[in-house]
């Protein structure tokens, strides 16, 4: 793809695709870690403790909340990891569609849209006492 289509990853669908797919990555790892480390607590069985005080689940809610200034609560945490997986996918797809049917040269396509710069010959090096 990448040969047939000038350089992939000058193509901003593909650069957004990746964003999602790390960021979907660093959510699930995120959650999960909370999870395991508030086991003691009851923390997997969030269902069962979203309206508790008290509970696993109201713990890992206050540490994200101190940690990043807001509140990602059980279901937050799910909607948003769900979203950037889906988005990874979406953004691939609408990438490869637009390759070979409006964009032939990814490449090219970032000089003119000056994401890149034209290739240029690097000047000479001279090199001193030879």
């Amino acid at each position: 793809m990448s040969v047939a289509y000038g350089n992939f990853y000058y193509n901003p669908f593909h650069m957004l695709s990746i964003f999602f797919l790390l960021g979907s990555t660093l959510l699930f790892s995120m959650h999960g870690a909370t999870i395991w480390a508030l086991e003691k607590y009851g923390a997997h069985e969030e269902e069962d403790e979203i309206e508790a005080p008290g509970t696993g689940t109201e713990r890992a809610q206050l540490f994200w909340r101190w940690t990043m200034g807001f509140n990602a609560n059980a279901y937050s945490i799910h909607l948003w990891a769900f979203w950037f997986a889906w988005l990874c996918g979406f953004t691939g797809a609408i990438g490869v569609l637009l390759s070979g049917t409006l964009v032939f040269d990814w490449f090219q396509w970032a000089i003119e849209a000056q994401i890149n710069y034209p290739q240029v010959a690097p000047p000479p090096v001279v090199v001193p006492f030879q």
